[in-house]
């Protein structure tokens, strides 16, 4: 089967060529790499699809809020050979935006740099997260890597996130050499049956009761968090998620909180022919883009 053609522009018509970072309220780079996943591959194929199907949406979110007062600056990919060199490239990247960062995976490896550089941008200031994923990523080495997708929120509090300003959702499966950290590390754990029987809107009420002590906020969102029934193209799927109606209720719940970043990772086209998995990611993307649209608005 071959691709249709576009509908509407690159970005749901937000973008368009040659559009710069600092005249633009997002950018968006693609990091096409999955070397650090340690099970299934092709997440390196994301940012394509996912791009391209960005042309078949329209400016608007679910509860039709407009969004073409805002533009998209999409700058391209960060090709990783070498993932020292190459992540510090990243972190150096994000480091310097001007704007609000959406940063399409890739394996979450690549979250690394992305926290690095929104440490040193954000420099003395407090930085939250809201980490999504049926995975903790709290090793300290895994399959003898420091940089493996299963140590990214371990090096992200290394940088300097204080454990109490980071809200884990959706959460399932562990390592051993995490537990101690989740159980007694001082991080806000929701697990994902948490989620089932207290229901998303009490969970999204003590994400923001956490988070709005923060001077800013970054989403990691890893499409794991998701059940494989909404969700199945990724590495490690792991059943007992959440439901795609619960990530975009929380997302919308955090609207008024200093939202400074958005990536999203382990998107594997290959392993979906369906690409639901990618559809999924960009309506969570695209609601990202839409609290930031309402909050516009509503302050003016």
């Amino acid at each position: 089967m071959t691709d249709p053609q576009p509908t509407h522009g690159l970005w749901a018509d937000l973008s368009h060529p040659n559009l710069p970072a600092d005249n633009s309220d997002f950018s968006v780079i693609g990091i096409p790499y999955d070397g650090a996943a340690c099970a299934r591959t092709g997440a390196a194929l994301a940012p394509e699809r996912i791009r391209f199907w960005s042309r078949h949406l329209t400016p608007f979110s679910e509860d039709r809020t407009r969004l073409n007062g805002l533009r998209v600056a999409d700058l391209g990919d960060i090709p990783v050979t070498d993932q020292v060199s190459d992540f510090k490239r990243i972190r150096q990247r994000v480091a310097t935006l001007p704007n609000i960062p959406v940063v399409l995976g890739g394996d979450h490896s690549i979250t690394i740099p992305v926290f690095q550089g929104q440490f040193e941008r954000y420099e003395n200031q407090r930085l939250g997260v809201l980490w999504l994923d049926a995975h903790p990523d709290l090793c300290d080495v895994f399959t003898g890597s420091k940089l493996s997708h299963a140590c990214v929120l371990r090096r992200g509090l290394e940088a300097g996130i204080h454990p109490e300003d980071v809200c884990l959702v959706g959460l399932r499966s562990w390592e051993d050499q995490e537990i101690d950290l989740v159980e007694n590390g001082g991080l806000n754990v929701y697990t994902a049956a948490d989620v089932a029987e207290q229901g998303i809107k009490n969970i999204a009420a003590g994400v923001r009761h956490r988070l709005n002590n923060c001077d800013i906020v970054h989403i990691s969102l890893d499409i794991d968090c998701l059940d494989p029934a909404y969700a199945p193209g990724t590495g490690i799927p792991e059943a007992g998620g959440l439901t795609s109606r619960e990530v975009i209720t929380l997302i919308k719940s955090l609207q008024g909180l200093p939202l400074a970043g958005l990536d999203v990772v382990e998107v594997s086209p290959p392993i979906d022919p369906t690409e639901s998995t990618v559809f999924a990611a960009l309506r969570i993307i695209m609601e990202f883009i839409a609290v930031i649209a309402r909050e516009r608005q509503t302050n003016g």
